[in-house]
Protein backbone atom coordinates (compact mmCIF):
# COMPACT_ATOMS: atom_id res chain seq x y z
CA UNK A 1 0.00 0.00 0.00
CA UNK A 2 2.87 2.37 0.73
CA UNK A 3 4.30 1.95 -2.77
CA UNK A 4 0.89 2.37 -4.38
CA UNK A 5 0.16 5.55 -2.41
CA UNK A 6 2.85 7.54 -4.21
CA UNK A 7 3.84 9.08 -0.89
CA UNK A 8 7.47 10.04 -0.46
CA UNK A 9 9.80 7.22 0.43
CA UNK A 10 12.95 7.42 2.51
CA UNK A 11 16.11 6.07 0.85
CA UNK A 12 17.32 2.93 2.65
CA UNK A 13 20.81 4.41 3.04
CA UNK A 14 19.47 7.30 5.09
CA UNK A 15 17.94 5.25 7.89
CA UNK A 16 19.27 2.89 10.53
CA UNK A 17 17.11 -0.15 11.14
CA UNK A 18 16.81 -1.03 14.80
CA UNK A 19 16.11 -4.43 16.28
CA UNK A 20 12.39 -5.24 15.97
CA UNK A 21 12.37 -5.93 19.72
CA UNK A 22 14.47 -3.30 21.48
CA UNK A 23 14.25 -3.97 25.20
CA UNK A 24 12.81 -7.39 26.05
CA UNK A 25 12.31 -8.48 29.61
CA UNK A 26 14.14 -11.74 28.90
CA UNK A 27 16.19 -13.35 26.16
CA UNK A 28 16.07 -17.12 26.60
CA UNK A 29 18.14 -19.29 24.29
CA UNK A 30 18.53 -23.00 23.58
CA UNK A 31 22.04 -24.25 22.93
CA UNK A 32 23.38 -27.28 21.10
CA UNK A 33 20.03 -27.57 19.37
CA UNK A 34 21.17 -29.24 16.15
CA UNK A 35 23.53 -32.08 15.28
CA UNK A 36 26.03 -30.20 13.10
CA UNK A 37 26.66 -27.68 15.87
CA UNK A 38 27.16 -30.43 18.45
CA UNK A 39 29.77 -32.05 16.17
CA UNK A 40 31.43 -28.69 15.55
CA UNK A 41 31.71 -28.15 19.32
CA UNK A 42 32.82 -31.77 19.88
CA UNK A 43 29.81 -32.21 22.17
CA UNK A 44 27.23 -34.94 22.43
CA UNK A 45 23.66 -33.92 21.72
CA UNK A 46 22.12 -33.14 25.11
CA UNK A 47 19.30 -35.26 26.53
CA UNK A 48 17.57 -32.15 27.81
CA UNK A 49 17.64 -28.67 26.22
CA UNK A 50 20.63 -26.54 27.23
CA UNK A 51 19.12 -23.23 28.29
CA UNK A 52 21.06 -19.98 28.59
CA UNK A 53 20.19 -16.32 28.38
CA UNK A 54 21.49 -13.09 26.99
CA UNK A 55 21.17 -9.69 28.62
CA UNK A 56 18.99 -7.11 26.84
CA UNK A 57 22.16 -5.01 26.36
CA UNK A 58 23.37 -7.70 23.94
CA UNK A 59 20.61 -6.77 21.47
CA UNK A 60 21.66 -4.78 18.43
CA UNK A 61 20.09 -3.84 15.13
CA UNK A 62 20.34 -6.21 12.18
CA UNK A 63 23.08 -4.21 10.43
CA UNK A 64 24.87 -2.76 13.46
CA UNK A 65 28.51 -3.51 14.06
CA UNK A 66 29.25 -6.28 16.54
CA UNK A 67 31.73 -4.97 19.08
CA UNK A 68 34.67 -7.34 19.42
CA UNK A 69 35.59 -7.47 23.13
CA UNK A 70 39.26 -7.06 24.05
CA UNK A 71 38.89 -10.12 26.30
CA UNK A 72 38.38 -12.47 23.37
CA UNK A 73 40.29 -13.59 20.32
CA UNK A 74 37.73 -16.23 19.27
CA UNK A 75 34.39 -14.64 18.41
CA UNK A 76 31.95 -16.98 16.66
CA UNK A 77 28.35 -16.67 15.47
CA UNK A 78 25.32 -18.73 14.57
CA UNK A 79 22.14 -17.67 12.79
CA UNK A 80 19.04 -18.61 14.76
CA UNK A 81 15.28 -18.36 14.44
CA UNK A 82 13.95 -16.26 17.34
CA UNK A 83 10.41 -16.72 18.58
CA UNK A 84 9.07 -13.49 20.05
CA UNK A 85 6.64 -14.09 22.87
CA UNK A 86 3.76 -11.65 22.71
CA UNK A 87 1.53 -12.91 25.52
CA UNK A 88 2.60 -13.60 29.08
CA UNK A 89 2.01 -16.93 30.71
CA UNK A 90 3.37 -19.58 33.03
CA UNK A 91 3.21 -23.36 32.89
CA UNK A 92 1.75 -23.15 29.40
CA UNK A 93 0.42 -26.36 27.93
CA UNK A 94 2.06 -27.42 24.68
CA UNK A 95 -1.34 -27.46 22.95
CA UNK A 96 -1.74 -23.67 23.42
CA UNK A 97 1.89 -22.57 23.33
CA UNK A 98 1.62 -20.94 19.88
CA UNK A 99 -1.10 -18.64 21.26
CA UNK A 100 1.71 -16.91 23.16
CA UNK A 101 4.01 -16.41 20.16
CA UNK A 102 3.73 -12.92 18.67
CA UNK A 103 6.00 -13.64 15.73
CA UNK A 104 9.47 -14.59 14.58
CA UNK A 105 12.67 -12.80 13.64
CA UNK A 106 16.25 -13.63 12.75
CA UNK A 107 18.78 -13.65 15.58
CA UNK A 108 22.54 -13.76 15.37
CA UNK A 109 23.87 -15.66 18.40
CA UNK A 110 27.37 -14.26 18.83
CA UNK A 111 29.77 -15.99 21.24
CA UNK A 112 33.23 -15.36 22.60
CA UNK A 113 34.14 -19.06 22.64
CA UNK A 114 37.48 -18.65 24.41
CA UNK A 115 35.94 -16.45 27.13
CA UNK A 116 33.15 -18.98 27.59
CA UNK A 117 35.51 -21.97 27.89
CA UNK A 118 38.11 -20.18 30.01
CA UNK A 119 35.49 -19.39 32.64
CA UNK A 120 34.19 -22.83 33.55
CA UNK A 121 32.11 -23.29 30.39
CA UNK A 122 29.65 -20.70 31.64
CA UNK A 123 27.75 -19.83 28.49
CA UNK A 124 26.38 -16.57 29.84
CA UNK A 125 29.88 -15.10 30.13
CA UNK A 126 30.75 -15.80 26.51
CA UNK A 127 27.41 -14.95 24.94
CA UNK A 128 26.18 -11.74 26.48
CA UNK A 129 28.71 -9.04 25.64
CA UNK A 130 27.04 -5.88 24.35
CA UNK A 131 25.96 -6.24 20.68
CA UNK A 132 26.18 -10.07 20.81
CA UNK A 133 22.52 -10.54 19.78
CA UNK A 134 21.66 -8.67 16.57
CA UNK A 135 17.97 -9.09 15.71
CA UNK A 136 15.93 -8.47 12.61
CA UNK A 137 15.47 -6.77 10.27
CA UNK A 138 11.77 -7.67 10.52
CA UNK A 139 9.31 -9.28 12.85
CA UNK A 140 7.16 -11.74 10.91
CA UNK A 141 3.81 -12.73 12.35
CA UNK A 142 3.18 -16.40 13.00
CA UNK A 143 0.29 -16.27 10.55
CA UNK A 144 2.73 -15.29 7.79
CA UNK A 145 5.14 -18.16 8.49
Amino acid sequence: RALESGSPRVPAGSVRLLAPIADPEKVICVGLNYGDHCREQDARPPRQPVIFSKFPSAIAGPFDDIEHPDESSEVDWEVELAAVIGKKGRRIEESVAMEHVGGFTVANDVSARDWQLRNGRQWLLGKTFDTFCPLGPALVTKEAV
